[in-house]
């Protein structure tokens, strides 16, 4: 009986942490609802880098389709003269929108879900940072809501409308120190290949941000 009682305990507790777990994913789609309720791009200050984004998008789904990787070069980009773009700068979430673009959502909706993801993974990954330091599960919900609605974040996505490399950097940024606490708490090949997979991404998201980490 003892051992059937502990073990419905730890049930619990395991259902417990994955409901704030889905709660902080929850909270990362609340974070990005105004990119998916509108009907076009992001009306950001000045323009902002947002009609630069479905640019950068379209020219490298073009690269893909013609079997091009990785891309290094924009074939329309200086007024059609083409433009070396990938040759220089970290492109990941680039990658990530054409692929969805290449999957059928097209352009714009290629480059909202892929913005909808980068708030994903750091409200997730904030949580999952903060559970690994130790603190309870409530903490690791306001944790990631703190990170999540942090004004930089929403400013990168809402004024600025630098919102893929940026906000993936901001969302990798946790994730690489999660996979570091991983790798000292118990060093292994596969929790190496992860703080390098995890770095590396950083480094292919946005390479400034990956120098200032």
């Amino acid at each position: 009986m003892a051992l059937a009682s502990d073990s419905s305990k730890s049930q619990r507790i395991a259902r417990k942490r994955d409901s704030y777990l889905f709660l902080a994913f929850l909270l990362s789609l609340l974070a990005a609802t105004p990119l998916l309720i509108g009907r076009g791009v992001v009306n950001t200050r000045a323009g902002g880098d947002s009609p630069f984004l479905l640019q950068r998008v379209h020219q490298l789904t073009q690269n893909l389709r013609a079997g091009v990787f990785p891309a290094r070069w924009m074939p329309d980009g200086a007024y059609g003269l083409g433009y070396p773009f990938f040759n220089f700068y970290a492109a990941f979430p680039y990658y990530v929108a054409a692929t969805l673009n290449l999957a059928g959502c097209g352009v714009l909706w290629g480059m909202k879900l892929t913005q909808t993801l980068g708030f994903a993974v750091a409200g997730v990954s904030m949580y999952l940072l903060a559970r690994k330091i130790g603190v309870s599960p409530a903490a690791a919900l306001l944790a990631s809501a703190c990170y999540t609605f942090t004004p930089y974040h929403l400013v990168n996505v809402y004024v600025r409308g630098d919102s893929l490399s940026e906000l993936y950097a901001f969302a990798l940024y946790p994730t690489v120190l999660w996979a570091l606490l991983r790798l000292r708490e118990r060093p292994s090949p596969e929790h190496i290949a992860l703080l390098g997979g995890t770095s590396a991404l950083l480094m292919s998201t946005h390479n400034i941000s990956a120098m200032i980490f």
